[in-house]
């Protein structure tokens, strides 16, 4: 009996070390290709797969401390282990689909914000009418992009009845472009107008920041609202800031 443990006890550490491997191979597709930091924390789309990441963690080594028992025959061991793989696999499958779907691809410049769109929110159909460099979205994290608003008032018209039925101008790629340099920067808040337009204030701003010159927008994902800080001169390396803009401003 002392011997069985032990052999199970072993099966279920080798289990745990291949399923954390695993583990780490799949978050670090997750959090550095498609999630790059913030956008994890900022849009919530990893929640379902950090859950799956648990199950997959605890339930594998236990299966296999169920399962495993040396007097069985090699036929019907690897029978069981094709089971319990295949139950990892299709609800880490599943995990990963899930935040594929819900992954950031866009942070789109609309007037005096950034707003954040994932790929579930984008219909393919309107990706059809789009320029050529907005018929795919982006697989390695989120493009910053700007948008045209038609000139024609017919269109504007339309465009306003489809905000007004959820659809704004974000979530339409036929009217996004690439921004000009400087050209997201130049439209941002100065840092006077941090405390007068929110109830931020720049002491609570990272050290980093808060001291030196700088502009910031709002963003907007449906999880939230942050500020994105713009320092000195350069817009290569914004500073997301997890501060609602938008909180008790009346």
């Amino acid at each position: 009996m002392h011997t069985l443990v032990k052999a199970k006890l072993y099966a279920m550490l080798v289990h745990g070390f291949l399923t954390l491997i695993v583990a780490l191979l799949t978050a670090f597709l997750v959090y550095r290709l498609w999630y790059p930091a913030p956008f994890a924390q900022l849009t919530g789309g990893t929640d379902l797969f950090l859950l799956v990441l648990g199950v997959e963690a605890v339930l594998g080594p236990v299966m296999s401390l169920v399962i495993f028992n040396p007097v069985k025959v090699r036929k019907e061991m690897v029978r069981d282990y094709l089971v319990v793989g295949l139950i990892q696999f299709s609800a880490l499958s599943y995990g990963i689909y899930s935040v594929y779907l819900a992954r950031p691809v866009y942070v789109v410049f609309v007037k005096d914000r950034l707003d954040v769109v994932v790929a579930a929110e984008l219909d393919a159909a309107d990706m059809h009418g789009a320029d050529d460099g907005f018929t795919r979205l982006p697989l390695l994290g989120p493009k910053t992009i700007c948008v045209d608003y038609p000139a024609d008032p017919q269109e504007r018209s339309e465009l306003l009845w489809s905000a007004v039925q959820g659809k704004d101008i974000q979530l339409q790629p036929r009217y996004y472009r690439d921004c000009e340099q400087g050209e997201v920067r130049s439209h941002a808040y100065g840092r006077d107008q941090l405390e007068k337009l929110t109830q931020i204030k720049r002491s609570s701003l990272p050290l980093n920041v808060g001291d030196q010159d700088f502009s910031w927008l709002p963003v907007v994902s449906r999880f939230g609202s942050w500020i994105v800080i713009f320092v000195g001169d350069s817009d290569t390396r914004p500073v997301y800031v997890n501060a609602n803009p938008f909180a008790n401003t009346g």
